[in-house]
């Protein structure tokens, strides 16, 4: 009975299958077309060779997350139609100086420009991440798609100076929006680019030079694209003589704004606070503020209409921070330092109640334990991303956390070494670990698709996520997309529920775990989604990197420890999925893994919880995307 049952099932698929498929292109199109998310177009893709090739001509947005996964030729036969293209290149771990050398590791933009310019016309938007991309690069892409880019986005990329912004700012007359974002910018010649740009780019709306280092910009232009711009984010490097005109002529049109407030620039206060009460539609504010605790209240006229709200690099005090944030009760979006403490968490978990997305970068004067969480989760229900780096962290925050946040989709908790009077670290002593919170947090937070648990103490003494903890992420991760593992584990078992449980997974990133030749062995043969795999200071050895080599369509990259001024980097591996061959492009200090590859890898700091009592390093990396 099953077995016809099976028959008469296999029967019906089949004849779906052929119906579907005497359809017109035109009717599958707009099926496929309805489809908005990208993982269920790139299923459809996978029916068959006609599907393939109608929602590969249909598809406008490509994201390629890998710029060595494909080769650029194949942009153009899979997506020759695509208007809006996205490419990644370094691995983020660059941003943390975790890989030697980063700015001759590659992902050069030179061959996807070439492409670009030669059949993507016209493009709309083009985001580039992480890319090297030279003056010459960007001169190729002016020429070719300059007049049709309405987007275009160079965010964390390098390679490129001035020059190059001068020939943008001439060029693209429809510019919509320009992302600079953390750029490494040249300053070589051409020191006005912003004056082009405002005079040519008329319906400029977003401009982010957060986090750069461009100058030499008039104080009129700024005015002008204040007036402009819905997005406006400044850097500390423009120096601003005079926020006051800024501010005023950013009344009618900005909602993002981005500006540096100094005791220097700061002539006024109280009309600088009219201004911000002024500026109707402004939703978000991010700055680098150096102000006293009479001068944040220039903020405050606007504090309840916030969605939106960056202080990392606010110089604020706890005081200052609580009579801010216990205004702000709109906001969805906060990010801040362990500077606001718990009492800070307790004034964000009283008022913020529509807060959906919080992050607690550590600074070395901040101190945050369980018991800001604990606030934070008994009064933001609506949470959904959480990074913190805490002192402290017990199994009862974690469930809190779980039961009261059910819709959190990436949860990084990060506990760090730190020590304060007022609190005595005791919670975590003697065998205690987090098995049941991170338990809890998987199965109440089924939407979760990133998880970080990083530690960076507790070693020999105390596994603060033991084989058990790991064996629950395998059991309730399934849909977990990203994990970041440091200080995690206590055996290649611990590794092994993760690569037979976590189906869905694509990155994995591990340091100084006791995972060794039998974990590649297993991520050799689990995981079957895995696109991109990162590994540093475990316990792999030239066999495993050689076994987990075998695994089809898998790029096995070593990066060889290095020193410099006597701090010793690990050797770490990168491997990535590819549909193209090992590149070319490798810098002298990585090498590529092949069947007869047989070099040794050696550290001189061979660090893991199962061979020392402490880790100290920093846990930067686990942050950003």
């Amino acid at each position: 009975m099953g077995v016809g049952n099976r028959a008469r099932g296999a029967w019906v698929k089949e004849e779906y299958h052929s119906s579907l498929l005497q359809f017109p292109d035109e009717i599958l199109q707009n099926i496929i077309d309805s489809l908005p998310n990208p993982v269920d177009r790139n299923a459809v893709s996978l029916v068959c060779k006609r599907f393939n090739a109608i929602e590969g001509s249909s598809r406008e947005a490509v994201l390629i997350s890998n710029c060595y996964a494909i080769p650029p030729s194949k942009l153009v036969s899979r997506f020759p139609n695509a208007r809006s293209i996205t490419i990644k290149g370094k691995p983020r771990i660059v941003d943390f100086s975790l890989i030697p050398h980063a700015d001759v590791w590659g992902a050069y933009a030179t061959p996807w420009v070439e492409v670009l310019t030669q059949f993507f016309r016209p493009l709309r938007h083009l985001r580039l991440k992480r890319m090297t991309i030279t003056d010459y690069d960007i001169e190729l892409l002016m020429r070719g798609c300059g007049e049709s880019l309405q987007r275009l986005e160079l965010e964390k990329c390098s390679g490129f100076s001035t020059r190059g912004l001068e020939m943008i700012a001439r060029t693209c007359r429809n510019l919509k929006e320009l992302n600079l974002s953390e750029a490494d910018i040249r300053n070589e010649g051409a020191p006005y680019w912003l004056t082009t740009l405002a005079d040519t780019a008329k319906s400029l709306q977003v401009l982010d030079l957060s986090l750069t280092e461009v100058e030499d910009v008039q104080q009129h232009v700024l005015e002008e694209l204040a007036r402009r711009c819905h997005t406006l984010r400044l850097c500390e490097a423009l120096k601003i003589d005079h926020v006051l005109p800024i501010v005023k002529a950013a009344d009618t049109t900005v909602r993002r704004f981005g500006i540096g407030l100094y005791s220097q620039n700061v002539e006024n206060p109280d009309d600088i606070a009219e201004a911000f009460r002024n500026c109707k539609g402004l939703q978000g504010i991010s700055a680098l503020w150096d102000l006293d605790e009479g001068s944040v209240m220039m903020v405050m006229p606007v504090a309840a209409r916030l969605t939106t709200l960056d202080l990392t690099y606010a110089l604020l005090g706890q005081p200052e921070l609580m009579d801010l944030l216990g205004a702000c009760v709109n906001l969805e979006d906060l990010q801040c330092t362990d500077i606001i403490g718990d009492r800070g968490l307790r004034e964000v978990g009283a008022h913020c109640t529509k807060l959906k997305r919080l992050v607690v970068q550590q600074d070395e004067a901040g101190f945050v334990t369980q018991h800001g969480l604990i606030a934070v989760a008994k009064g933001c229900f609506l949470l959904e991303k959480i990074i913190i780096y805490a002192a402290d962290m017990t199994n009862e925050a974690l469930v809190t956390l779980a039961n009261n946040c059910p819709g959190l989709s990436d949860i990084r908790i990060c506990l760090v070494q730190k020590y304060h009077d007022s609190h005595p670290v005791i919670e975590l002593e003697g065998n205690s670990t987090l098995n049941l919170g991170v338990k809890t947090l998987l199965m109440k937070c089924p939407k979760a698709r990133r998880l970080a648990l990083c530690f960076s103490r507790f070693g020999l003494s105390n596994v603060v996520i033991t084989d058990e903890g790991m064996g629950y992420i395998g059991q309730y991760g399934v849909n977990l997309h990203i994990i970041t593992l440091t200080n995690c584990g206590g055996s290649d078992a611990g590794l092994a529920f993760i690569a037979v449980g976590c189906v869905k997974l694509r990155k994995l990133e591990l340091r100084h775990c006791p995972f060794g030749d039998a974990s590649m062995a297993a991520l050799a043969l689990g995981c079957p989604s895995l696109k991109q795999l990162w590994v540093q200071a475990c316990q792999v050895e030239l066999q495993g990197v050689r076994l987990l080599a075998q695994r089809r369509g898998l790029i096995v990259e070593v990066v060889k420890e290095s020193s410099n001024n006597g701090v010793i980097t690990p050797w770490q591996l990168i491997a990535y999925a590819s549909v193209a061959p090992p590149r070319k492009d490798l810098p002298d200090n990585i090498d590529h893994v092949h069947d007869t590859y047989c070099t040794p890898l050696y550290s001189e700091q061979y660090l893991c919880p199962s061979t020392v009592a402490e880790e100290m390093e920093l846990l930067e990396a686990v942050q950003y995307d």
